[in-house]
This record gives structure tokens, C-alpha cells and sequence, in this order.
């Protein structure tokens, strides 16, 4: 388990000044398994579990992305419904066909309901507060989060560690964020990058605080970047 310390270290790339780049700004080709060229979301199938979050923290995010998409639009591709906002616990599968994971999807949810009979998750809160608005590997703009101190940080890493046993990640570190757009398919001009950097900056002065809660903690399924669906709650 990551000790609170090494996350906020490695972390520590996180700023307020929006990377992106010099020149015009290229999205990375993993939006394009998400995104089609007409900037809309393709099917993409896969599980996952999440946070959902209360509807006061939805509206607050989907106030962040109004000014987004009103300023900036050309920089996103489709926009995310405020419903689907959600901060991940733990990716499981994805894949552009349906056929490729089924199966893997299957065992997942077997495994995943076992475990969580055996070690039950009791009701808690973890409080959670944005660090910073960033560039997630040039696919999208997140809210990136922290943990208020190191027990938050660890009922986090419990729950973290759990699911990984259903499935390991690719990636080894839980980095908690929101996703709040997924870039323009075709990319954008510097223009646009310069003035995206200046809305960003301005995001980043306000802080806000998120709580997460676990009887709020899903385990979902997924068609596109933008349609889940709750299959159950990990407490009881």
C-alpha cells in the first residue's frame, strides 16, 4: 500500500499553470478509442468502480465545466452529463468491443461479489479537496484530488487494495481525480491552448472540498464515456 507521503510526492507535477504544451495541442490517440472524429462518444465498453457523488458536488463540478465548454468549447469533444460524474476507485476492463471483454467483465463481477462477502465495507466518509485542475496524459481535463491527511488517505488505499484483487491495474497508483472533459478528437490551435491555460489558472485560485462516501461506492458498467450503469453498491 502507497504511504501517504510517496503519493503526495508523486503527485507533486500537479501545478496550477496547465500543461499542454508548446504549439498547437494533440490529443493523445487514446481519446480517439472513446471519441470519433465528429467529436462525439464512440461505444466503449467495459466495468469499473466508482464514487458517485452527492448532487450539491455534481452541481459545483458541472459549474467548472460551464465555464469550460462556454470559453473554450473547441478545446473538448462531446460534453459529459453531470450525471455520469464520478471519481474511480478502480478501473477493471475496457475495450472498444463488447465481444473482446465479455468474459473478463463476467469474472469480475463474480469475484469482485465474493470478496466483498468476505470482507464486508462498513459506511464511512473520506474527505477529499481539489489540489488542481489538470492535463490527464493529453486525453482529458481532470479535477485532481488529495486526501485531507493520512487516514484519509489510507481508508482509500484499503478500499483500493480490495478491489485490486478482483483485477490488477495496468497502472500501479491510485491517482484520484474527476474527469470533467475529454479533449477535441482533431486536437486544438495555440491560440486556443493559450486561452485554456488562462481559464484554468483562474479555476485553480478557488478551492473546493469533496466528501466521498461509501454508500456511494458502485460497482458499474459502462457503454461510452458518458452512459454507466449502477449494477450494485459494494455495502450492503
Amino acid at each position: 500500500m502507497e504511504k501517504y507521503s510517496d503519493f503526495l510526492s508523486r503527485i507533486s507535477y500537479q501545478q496550477a499553470e496547465l500543461q499542454l504544451g508548446d504549439g498547437k495541442f494533440e490529443a493523445d490517440e487514446r481519446v480517439h478509442q472513446k471519441v470519433n472524429s465528429e467529436n462525439s462518444f464512440k461505444a466503449f465498453y467495459g466495468d469499473t468502480v466508482v464514487f458517485d457523488l452527492c448532487g450539491k458536488t455534481k452541481k459545483k463540478l458541472n459549474k467548472i465545466i460551464d465555464k469550460l465548454y462556454e470559453e473554450a468549447g473547441e478545446c473538448f469533444c462531446e460534453r459529459l452529463r453531470e450525471n455520469t460524474l464520478h471519481m474511480t476507485l478502480h478501473d477493471l476492463s475496457a475495450a472498444e468491443s463488447i465481444e473482446e471483454i465479455s468474459a473478463d467483465v463476467f469474472r469480475n463481477e463474480v469475484k469482485l461479489l465474493r470478496i466483498i462477502r468476505q470482507e464486508p465495507i462498513e459506511s464511512h466518509k473520506i474527505k477529499m479537496k481539489l489540489n488542481y485542475i489538470v492535463n490527464m496524459v493529453n486525453t482529458s481535463l481532470i479535477a485532481a484530488l488529495v486526501p485531507e491527511d493520512k487516514s484519509q488517505w489510507n481508508k482509500l488505499q484499503k478500499l483500493y487494495s480490495m478491489v485490486d484483487k478482483v483485477r490488477v491495474c495496468p497502472y500501479p497508483y491510485l491517482t484520484p481525480h474527476i474527469t470533467l472533459a475529454y479533449f477535441n478528437y482533431n486536437g486544438f490551435a495555440e491560440e486556443s491552448a493559450d486561452n485554456l491555460r488562462e481559464i484554468v489558472k483562474e479555476l485553480n485560485s478557488k478551492s473546493m472540498e469533496i466528501t466521498l462516501d461509501t454508500d456511494k461506492l458502485f460497482y458499474q458498467k459502462f457503454v461510452s464515456m458518458n452512459e454507466y450503469i449502477n449494477v450494485f453498491r459494494l455495502t450492503e
